[in-house]
């Protein structure tokens, strides 16, 4: 990661010396991006312009501009976006032509940022005014990526709230990125200089945030009690999370195929002891013989399974298909009057 020491020293510098509104070099005050990924969150359109009003409010030293992704709506979630926005400037909403995925809205959300930092929001709005703060606190002392974790969870769902709390850990285990939340992130703040690498790595079937934990830079975390919805449920789904599960394990991870691997040899191990034990013993029923080729096959078709999700992530990735298709990229807003 040398490579990135210049324009990370660069991004300190300029968060010293506040710089104006335009270019870098003519702003007075640092613009923070703030970008909402929205699935079907038309309900929750007035909350989020209510939330972007108290954020600006709470704090007037910097800029912010707020980037909406619609990612594949099919209710009026970029129309009541754009409504209940109006009043402000500096918002853009982009939708995208179907849905790809919360990560990949993110992802078009950081592609078209245009602030010295990035911090990451939920549309339903379940995080705290005040959290905007400590994030922009914790990167003005010199933390390129902050983490947010929720210390509670208002999604009462036990089985739901069991798997997502047990798989950060073993997921961080597993890859050997120590950088990643063992509690699994929910927001995050990225500088420019976090923002410009991510813009540039190709992966299409990603965890955001595996792979800014695998960037490295300086890193901070910040707790905080998550809010109940204002409107409407989770649109997370059980399949989302199993496939971003399996894309987290794909794409930093060969432990299952050392766990094959071992399992392998202590299998064949016991075969041949088996064998050298059938020498000496009656010969075994065709039953336990023919229970022994099944588990042996299923054994087998499992790895080639696990083989083939690698296989399929990497032939994706070379056919190099974009991340996402932009359907309508709403101009932003200019100053209010």
């Amino acid at each position: 990661m040398g490579s990135h020491k210049i324009p990370a020293e660069a991004d300190r510098a300029r968060r010293r010396h506040w710089q104006p509104w335009g270019t870098v070099s003519e702003r007075s005050k640092q613009l923070i991006t703030l970008i909402a990924p929205a699935f079907n969150e038309a309900a929750n359109a007035s909350e989020l312009a209510e939330f972007f009003r108290q954020v600006r409010t709470s704090r007037p030293d910097v800029d912010f501009e707020l980037i909406v992704v619609d990612d594949g709506s099919t209710d009026d979630t970029a129309r009541l976006a754009r409504a209940a926005l109006a009043d402000q400037d500096r918002v853009t909403v982009l939708s995208l032509s179907r849905r790809f995925g919360s990560h990949a809205a993110l992802s078009a959300g950081l592609a078209h940022s245009a602030g010295d930092c990035a911090i990451t929001v939920s549309t339903d709005i379940q995080e705290p005014v005040e959290v905007i703060g400590r994030f922009l606190d914790s990167w003005h002392a010199g933390h390129d990526l902050v983490w947010g974790v929720r210390a509670t969870r208002a999604d009462r769902r036990m089985v739901r709230n069991l798997v997502s709390r047990r798989f950060s850990p073993l997921f961080r285990k597993a890859s050997g990125l120590d950088g990643y939340p063992a509690e699994g992130p929910s927001q995050a703040l990225l500088s420019r200089a976090v923002i410009d690498v991510l813009n540039r790595l190709p992966e299409r079937n990603r965890n955001l945030w595996a792979l800014c934990a695998w960037l490295g830079f300086s890193q901070d975390t910040i707790s905080f009690h998550q809010r109940p919805r204002q409107a409407g449920e989770s649109k997370w789904t059980t399949a989302d999370r199993l496939k971003l599960m399996t894309d987290s394990v794909v794409g930093f991870s060969a432990k299952p195929f050392n766990y094959a691997l071992a399992f392998g040899a202590l299998l064949g191990t016991g075969g041949l002891i088996a064998v050298a034990l059938l020498l000496f013993l009656a010969p075994a029923g065709w039953a336990l013989v023919l229970g022994a080729v099944i588990a042996l096959a299923g054994i087998q078709l499992v790895v080639l399974g696990g083989l083939g999700l690698y296989v399929w992530r990497i032939a994706e990735d070379a056919r190099a298909r974009p991340l996402y298709v932009l359907r309508e990229h709403g101009p932003p807003t200019q100053e209010v009057p």
